[in-house]
């Protein structure tokens, strides 16, 4: 198999990331949805400081959600994750009352903890490996700022018209995520495209990755 198959056959690992969180959550019927928020993809709003043992890792800013990978300090098995759902996305999990995280309404749904993060805008925080589990969650929320508003920079510029649907970034790594659902990992001042569209178009979007020195708030050109 060439490497052009092999990335066309494999899918990334961030495409998984919460997608359990996702699918535990309670979703408004779409014939009674208000009107739902949105996110800049290229803009990061939220951030976790260090706290119940962990560190952030990898953040993703989607249009709907804004999710954050944390890596633990030490070594070892736990994973801890968060996820933060734009108004009106997601509705209220059944869920046992928890105290208020920073004057914020709080429940917990069995494996994670669930806060109101505005009216109707829900962020859940999951920890896993640690026999307190509960407490670790509840340290993290409590280091959450949803107001943070940075623009992503990326060291890399790209050609498409494709619309952007999220941006995923570990320590320069990026990937960048269409609504068509191809996919562009960029590492190393190289480009990797996969998914549903044409192999022309994947190579030619291939192409068209550039470094960019100083890294830019906007990659497309």
């Amino acid at each position: 198999m060439s490497s052009k198959d092999g990335r066309r056959a494999t899918a990334l690992p961030l495409a998984a990331i919460g997608c359990v969180l996702t699918v535990l959550a309670v979703v408004l019927h779409p014939a009674e949805r208000p009107p739902r928020g949105t996110f800049d993809p290229l803009v990061r709003t939220i951030s976790a400081g260090s706290a119940g043992g962990f560190r952030p890792e990898t953040y993703i800013t989607g249009r709907y959600k804004q999710s954050i990978m944390l890596t633990p300090e030490r070594n070892g098995d736990q994973s801890a994750s968060v996820a933060v759902h734009a108004k009106n996305t997601i509705g209220v999990l059944p869920g046992e009352k928890m105290p208020d995280v920073n004057g914020r309404r709080a429940l917990w749904t069995g494996d994670y903890l669930s806060v109101e993060w505005e009216p109707d805008a829900w962020a859940f925080i999951d920890v896993q490996g640690f026999p307190d589990d509960r407490s670790r969650a509840v340290a993290i929320a409590a280091n959450l700022r949803f107001d943070e508003h940075l623009p992503i920079e990326v060291p890399y510029t790209v050609q498409t018209s494709w619309e952007l649907d999220s941006v995923s970034y570990t320590e320069g790594d990026v990937v960048l995520v269409f609504t068509n659902n191809v996919r562009l990992a960029l590492r190393a001042g190289t480009g990797l495209a996969t998914g549903p569209a044409p192999e022309a178009e994947l190579d030619a979007l291939e192409r068209s990755v550039r470094p960019a020195d100083p890294p830019v708030t906007n990659p497309f050109r």
